[in-house]
């Protein structure tokens, strides 16, 4: 009878499992398609049905590396990112500390208005950053796309890790005060390291978010801070578009952050199941 009783439950898992691996390949399937393009001719990219069995080749390698010096962007897009991502957690971590344990007035206001910074656009505002960049004299530096990210990752950042604050017990903080230590102590030395899971993750979603970022790197930059993804104006031409350095340059671009990800996974899930819900 247990049996019997069981068969529903072990059929609907079975269909879940099914369920899964359509969505996770659904998903997979465009980046797959276009890993391999990279590898293929430019006769095999455009053949019609698409060439699944081909010779690869290292054509459109050897192309963006030699003729468009695809490193140099790459640099760019590392000095942004880390810059940038360094800056946020160091703002936002004692941000967040406030918010979670101190009582201020309009606390929660303050809160969501930081919300609604994350939802403004930032093509909404581009055109306001790009005078101010030329005013300054900032345009098409890493300085100035540095700052301009920080508008919209703090507020992420601190409402990402609010919840892992609150989630420690206050009680802790207490103790060690009544030991003698001062406030900031008891952050430094319990809180802190008990966050850390938490800042971990939050750093590298805001890692992520700013290497992949498009269109303000695209309108305030120019030649010297280009990042990776602007990349992708250089292959739409007037006698059409090169779709195999494209897609070199895409794997190239989306290699390190897939690695990093695949890396530094558990933080995700961490996240995910505890920052994201409690915050």
């Amino acid at each position: 009878m247990l049996k019997v009783r069981n068969r529903p439950a072990i059929l609907g898992n079975r269909l879940l499992d099914l369920l899964t691996i359509f969505v996770v390949a659904a998903f997979l399937f465009p980046y797959l398609f276009m890993v391999t393009s990279s590898f293929k001719t430019r006769l095999e990219t455009f053949a019609y049905p698409p060439v699944w069995l081909f010779t690869p080749t290292l054509e459109h390698y050897h192309n963006i590396f030699d003729d468009m010096n695809i490193l140099f962007y790459m640099k760019n897009s590392t000095i942004i990112a880390v810059c940038s991502t360094l800056l946020t957690i160091l703002i936002a971590i004692p941000a967040t500390y406030s918010f979670a344990r101190y009582r201020f007035r309009y606390k929660e206001g303050i809160a969501y208005g930081f919300l609604f910074l994350q939802m403004v656009p930032g093509i909404s505002i581009v055109f306001a950053l790009f005078f101010i960049a030329r005013a300054l004299d900032l345009f098409d530096t890493h300085l100035f796309l540095i700052v301009v990210y920080l508008l919209w990752n703090v507020p992420y950042a601190i409402w990402m890790m609010r919840g892992f604050v609150e989630g420690i017990p206050v009680e802790l903080e207490e103790s060690a005060m009544v030991d003698g230590a001062s406030r900031f102590k008891a952050f430094r030395l319990i809180t802190l390291p008990l966050m850390a899971g938490g800042v971990a993750a939050t750093a590298i979603l805001i890692f992520i978010g700013v290497w992949n970022e498009f269109s303000l790197s695209f309108f305030l930059t120019s030649t010297e801070a280009r990042t990776m993804p602007t990349t992708i104006a250089f292959f739409m031409t007037h006698s059409g578009i090169k779709w195999g350095p494209m897609f070199a340059t895409a794997t190239i671009g989306t290699l390190p952050v897939v690695v990093f990800a695949l890396l530094v996974r558990r933080y995700f899930i961490s996240a995910l199941t505890f920052g994201a819900v409690k915050g």
